[in-house]
């Protein structure tokens, strides 16, 4: 049990860091009018249509998705005495959260270009150290979840850890108030700063718990792949039920990046809430998500994962759905946005848990034919996918708000929820397609 909170607590410093830049990075960047802040970057247009920072953001996480294959390669190859694993995660913790630190640092505190090009150099860093953490510690679910109900009990505790830093993540800009309560900081900009400052530096240090509580070699069966990249993507992508699986991830991401992006966005302008009460709201959703999360492992023994997850794909859908007249329903602004957050976390407990475990099914079957473990390199092609979604969210939620993201001028912002339903019926239907196992561990 201590070593399964370890693995946890990692995965809660690294969801801490990368759920604060998506809440936080765009909001900062370009804020809405009402928020007190002004624009850091100039609202120029790629092809007339892409505004240029979300082009950016895109940028870094395509770049992060390629890399992933990469490292997943590497480290699935490699042959370190101290193992294949940890040994990475060490390396990538320091400098992931010094460039996380860094992309809310920008050189000039006013409308400026040159904050873009900071923005575009300082996320390439970023997104590179995140990979060589997150897709080792990924691969650790398949290896050290080789007894008993193992990868069930090890997912839903990465699962906890993930859900838990995303509330965390939207702790900063309560931080932020009380900084200039206390401190009397009258600029926002600098209190949010000092916020987001404080909570890497708790992240970076849990992601430090694993790296030094796990013994790789100790709690995990000898392993190694000697395929090369090429050769092993090429394996990957003839899998249909990997694709299948990978297409619906890529949309479920895809349509998340859009609301989660969009979060504050919603509870500024559209129910005219601080942003504050993004933290309470986030809270609801994480304790509908831990709730449900102790039956989800009987309702995966009942219904099995596929019927489990298509489900939750559709009514997700619908809570999407109901984002366009948020504001406008006859209920007071707060309960509005409690019933849309706790929706959510029904949902999201199952797709949080199930999706690392049909992967860790995905690779064994895989090393059942071929011979080699793969882990590493199935949760890279995953993550992957999973960062192309998110990259293609991102930046469509920018393009969104070009056609209204603040007060009386929300079209975009309600376009939002439109194109999310439509993300997850398409998520629904191609893991329609995925071929589940009749036995699985």
């Amino acid at each position: 049990m201590a070593k399964l909170f370890a693995y946890g607590v990692g995965n809660f410093g690294w969801s801490l860091s990368i759920n604060i830049i998506s809440a936080l990075l765009l909001y900062l960047y370009l804020p809405p009018g009402n928020s007190g802040m002004q624009n850091l970057v100039p609202q120029i247009t790629v092809f007339g249509v892409i505004n240029i920072i979300a082009f950016i953001m895109a940028g870094g996480r395509l770049f992060d998705a390629v890399v992933d294959p990469v490292i997943a390669n590497y480290s699935d190859r490699s042959t370190h005495p101290k193992g294949r694993r940890i040994p990475l995660m060490m390396k990538a913790v320091i400098p992931m959260t010094v460039f996380s630190i860094l992309l809310f640092f920008p050189p000039f505190r006013s409308c400026n270009g040159w904050n873009l090009v900071w923005l575009a150099v300082i996320e390439a860093g970023y997104y590179f150290f995140f990979s060589l953490y997150v897709i080792p510690n990924n691969a650790l679910l398949a290896e050290l979840g080789h007894y008993p109900n193992g990868k069930m009990q090890i997912s839903t505790v990465q699962a906890i850890g993930f859900i838990v830093g995303v509330v965390f993540s939207t702790i900063a800009p309560a931080i932020g108030d009380s900084f200039q309560e206390v401190f009397h900081i009258v600029d926002r900009f600098t209190a949010m700063q000092y916020a987001i400052v404080l909570v890497n530096v708790i992240g970076g240090l849990c992601m430090l718990v694993p790296v030094l509580a796990i013994d790789e070699k100790r709690y995990t069966k000898p392993g190694a792949a000697n395929d090369p990249l090429l050769p092993s993507l090429k394996i990957a992508f003839a899998n249909r039920n990997f694709v299948a699986f990978a297409i619906s991830d890529a949309a479920f991401f895809f349509s998340v990046a859009i609301v989660t992006t969009g979060l504050l966005y919603y509870l500024r302008v559209m129910l005219n809430q601080p942003e504050a009460y993004g933290t309470p709201l986030m809270a609801c959703m994480v304790a509908t998500t831990l709730v449900m999360y102790f039956f989800v492992g009987r309702l995966e023994k009942r219904f099995g994962k596929k019927k489990l997850m298509v489900g939750a794909f559709l009514g997700l859908s619908l809570v999407f759905a109901g984002v366009y007249n948020l504001g406008r329903y006859p209920v007071s602004p707060i309960i509005q946005a409690i019933v849309l957050m706790v929706s959510c976390g029904v949902f999201n407990s199952i797709l949080i848990i199930l999706p690392n475990l049909v992967v860790a099914e995905i690779a064994a079957e895989d090393a059942m034919v071929t011979g080699q473990n793969k882990e590493g390199l199935y949760f890279g092609m995953r993550a992957l996918f999973q960062k192309l979604g998110q990259t293609m969210g991102i930046m469509l939620f920018a393009v969104l708000t070009m056609y209204g993201k603040d007060p009386g001028d929300d079209y975009g912002l309600r376009l939002s929820g439109v194109v999310g339903f439509v993300l997850c019926l398409i998520a629904a239907f191609s893991f329609s397609q995925y071929r589940e196992p009749e036995k699985a561990d």
